[in-house]
């Protein structure tokens, strides 16, 4: 009988330790969505980068704020990438010209 209430007690522990973890599974994780509202986290990327990249590279809009990017608040940090990261990527200013161009052609 002993052996029955030892057996019947693990196994409701067990069963009790797995609910969280199978209430977990439901839903995958969203860590860009988590980025994204984060407090003082540092604004996303919104366009395309290069994998390649460096600070040149993206001072090079904003740092006069060409294309009417918004200025860099920190132009002499080169490693852009080290705190932003590639968010949603949206179309530029300077695409939406060019295909309106095309289409009146």
């Amino acid at each position: 009988m002993r052996m029955l209430l030892r057996c019947c007690a693990v196994m409701s522990l067990v069963a009790l330790l797995a609910i969280p973890v199978v209430a977990g599974a439901d839903e995958p994780e969203n860590y860009s969505r988590d980025a994204e509202y984060a407090e003082d986290a540092p604004p996303m990327i919104p366009h395309r980068i290069e994998d390649t990249s460096n600070g040149e590279y993206c001072l090079g809009c904003h740092r006069t704020g060409l294309h009417g990017a918004p200025l860099s608040p920190h132009a002499v940090r080169l490693s852009c990438t080290g705190c932003h990261a590639q968010g949603e990527i949206r179309e530029m200013k300077r695409e939406k010209k060019e295909k309106e161009k095309k289409k009146k052609k």
